[in-house]
């Protein structure tokens, strides 16, 4: 098969989810004889390392833009951010020209899938890495509802029409087709995302760990629920004094209200205490490199979000054999098994989140137990082999190959 994959990001050069996806399954099906080509900002990469260029020549965008007149007259649906999604459904075009694929898969984000499906005769399958339905409108301005409004509805096209749609957990599945009305009935499937598993890597050991040791790795903002993993810690702290935390991630700001938001160093000076400052320290965005071994060291990884879809920051965790905990998002159970491979806590309870902790530092035994099971699970359910495999499977069925 040629199979062709969208990414926002090529060569990787930042952490993403999207990105971590597209670059584990691109070199698992180079591996199985495939060739994969990565459409990104206007350039092809393709298996053999070529780099073709998608630019369109003067002529061309003249047509284009001609063409995307005659499209809003004639009152096809627009999207959200149009213009943008026209462009990847032309990138996508002339990549089929110039080497015809037999199935692209790209994100959902947008709806921009329903542009590149329109756009080509080969199937688009979407998969679903965020859908915007997702987010928290706690905090929006009425500019930044309506917008959000309009891309779920692009989105909700985009799902609706798609020839084939995948998503990471069941729960994703059926939250997306609730929400986004696709019929259930129609062609799907429930397929993990995938983490590398190489060895010799550096594994986490009981005696390594750092006792009281707490690392949170994601953005600092509210849906991440940073100050949830913050409030948290404060609490954690009357029964764990010696315990202290590390924050890794961007400085997005949390949202305090609506258009409002506030920094690491100002929600610290304001709402904590001065006991709670001195015990953690915020390191800002690290590369892979670095993280790793701040995991070793720490008793338990954090993952405190509000929503979330199948975030490699868990997967990492996992397959580091690292002790970890989650709130309890929709999806979470699918991925860790609550008090056999890690622990499970309410959305957006700090009380509740602080008690996990306190459980998770409080016996060592059963920390280290956890994190080799949820090292085991990764082996089983979401090795790249495995889970690059079910995706060919699922690319054959829908071209209905024999395998």
């Amino acid at each position: 098969m040629h199979i062709g994959l969208c990414s926002p990001h090529w060569p990787p050069s930042q952490a993403n989810g999207i990105v971590s996806y597209v670059s584990a399954i691109r070199d698992h099906f180079i591996a199985r004889g495939h060739e994969v080509s990565v459409i990104s900002q206007e350039r092809l990469h393709t298996s053999d390392g070529a780099i073709l260029s998608l630019a369109p020549s003067r002529a061309a965008r003249a047509v284009a833009r001609s063409r995307d007149r005659l499209s809003r007259l004639r009152g096809r649906p627009e999207g959200s951010l149009p213009e943008v999604g026209r462009n990847v459904a032309r990138q996508i075009a002339t990549a089929h020209r110039l080497r015809p694929f037999d199935v692209v898969e790209m994100e959902e984000s947008f709806g921009w899938s329903d542009f590149a499906a329109r756009a080509i005769a080969a199937p688009v399958i979407t998969r679903i890495h965020g859908p915007h339905f997702l987010k928290p409108d706690d905090n929006l301005t009425e500019r930044e509802r309506r917008e959000g409004h309009a891309r779920c509805e692009a989105e909700a096209r985009a799902v609706r029409n798609a020839a084939m749609v995948t998503a990471p957990t069941q729960a994703m599945m059926s939250g997306t087709c609730r929400s986004y009305s696709r019929d259930p009935a129609a062609r799907s499937a429930v397929i993990a995302n995938p983490i590398r598993l190489r060895e010799g890597t550096p594994r986490w050991t009981l005696h390594d760990a750092e006792p009281g040791h707490v690392l949170m790795v994601g953005r600092f903002d509210y849906l991440k629920g940073a100050d949830t993993m913050l409030l948290a810690f404060e609490r954690l702290l009357e029964t764990q004094p010696g315990a202290r935390l590390t924050l890794v991630g961007p400085d997005e700001g949390m949202e305090t209200g609506a258009g409002k938001r506030i920094g690491f160093a100002e929600f610290a000076a304001t709402r904590l205490l001065p006991r709670t400052r001195q015990r953690m320290e915020f390191r800002g965005l690290l590369s892979q490199a670095e993280i790793a071994p701040l995991r070793m060291k720490a008793m338990a990884t954090v993952v405190s979000s509000r929503c979330e879809n199948f975030p490699y920051v868990l997967l990492e965790a996992m397959a580091a054999g690292s002790p970890l905990v989650s709130t309890d998002w929709p999806g979470a159970e699918e991925i860790v098994i609550d008090g056999e491979s890690g622990l499970l806590s309410p959305i957006a309870e700090p009380d509740r989140l602080a008690v996990t902790l306190d459980r998770i530092l409080r016996d060592g035994q059963q920390a280290a137990a956890m994190g080799h099971a949820a090292r085991q699970r990764c082996a089983s359910e979401f090795s790249l082999e495995i889970v690059g495999d079910k995706l060919l499977d699922c690319y054959r069925q829908m071209l209905e190959i024999p395998a």
